[in-house]
């Protein structure tokens, strides 16, 4: 695979990816937020098992499935924030607040391997608050425009961050039994538990919420256009979890990783595009300003220390 093929796949990615979003909160009509993301995950673990076959994961070694499994408990977590967050905020706030979590990743990386930030990690950060603060557009004194939603989706900043930072610490490891697929595999059944145990604790009786009257059971089988959330799970199974992985693990190896992280900037953009287009979402200049500072805060955070050291040798 040539490299610009390889990047426009990563493309391909990215705007599958941002445009999830949509889907997600069209799905939160029909289900609360746990229960759509553990059907979501459901349908997804049966479709790589179609194509793959769980059979496979029997040859696993104990610590790979303990790696796989811990993986996808911080990958099902970091969604479920995502996911309610979505449900309280609106789609260009949640998609530009969790683009936040490479700029995090370094400050991780501080504490579980000791490796030193440096001084770009800690203008993005600055820049980003900044690019936050601009995007939410709070009343400091009365806290006002601060939505659930905005602060849930901030707070699954650092669990992404983590879930990254493990992802490069096993994958560096990563045992001769541990291909993609089963890790994939893995992480799916990893999170499923999660999902499971915040529906039964916190979700069980609002399922759906009716506007008919007379459908007063609680089941998800008996919403109103029921066909638009089996198409929002297919796209969010197919495209947005098992699609979207493959794509990102066959393309990336063939370009750099830095590239790999600028195309991966247009999700929040894609996202923001969609929404507005699809829900006529309100969009001001100074939310639009804010989102081109968090982008700016992530390229800096990134990058800026390698265009330094160019900048440097050239001279």
């Amino acid at each position: 695979m040539k490299s610009w093929q390889a990047e426009f796949l990563i493309f391909i990615a990215a705007v599958i990816w941002g445009l999830s979003y949509v889907f997600v909160q069209e799905g939160l009509a029909f289900a609360s937020p746990a229960l759509f993301l553990l059907l979501r995950f459901a349908a997804a673990l049966i479709i790589t098992f179609f194509f793959f076959g769980c059979m496979s994961l029997s040859t696993l070694k104990p610590k790979t499935w303990r790696r796989g499994l811990f993986l996808g408990a911080l990958f099902g977590g970091a969604y479920l924030l995502q996911t309610y967050a979505i449900n309280f905020t609106t789609i260009p706030k949640a998609s530009f607040i969790t683009s936040l979590v490479l700029p995090a990743v370094p400050f991780v990386s501080l504490f579980l391997l000791k490796k030193p930030i440096t001084v770009w990690n800690l203008v993005g950060v600055v820049l980003a608050l900044f690019g936050i603060y601009l995007l939410v557009n709070p009343d400091l004194q009365e806290f006002k425009n601060i939505q659930t939603g905005d602060i849930i989706a901030l707070c699954s900043v650092p669990l992404w961050a983590l879930y990254l930072n493990y992802i490069d610490i096993f994958t560096s490891e990563m045992e001769e039994d541990a291909d993609t697929p089963k890790m994939l595999m893995l992480q799916f059944l990893g999170a499923i538990p999660v999902l499971l145990a915040v529906v039964l604790v916190f979700e069980t009786g609002w399922f759906v919420k009716f506007e008919s009257p007379d459908m007063t059971k609680g089941f998800l089988w008996n919403a109103p256009n029921l066909w638009k959330y089996f198409i929002c799970l297919g796209y969010l199974a197919l495209l947005g979890s098992f699609a979207l992985t493959f794509l990102q693990t066959a393309a990336q190896k063939y370009t750099t990783p830095v590239k790999a992280m600028i195309i991966f900037q247009f999700e929040p953009i894609i996202a923001t595009i969609a929404a507005v287009w699809y829900y006529q979402e309100s969009f001001t200049f100074k939310m639009g300003l804010g989102c081109v500072i968090i982008l700016a805060a992530v390229l800096l955070s990134e990058l800026g220390q390698a265009l330094f050291n160019k900048k440097t040798r050239n001279n």
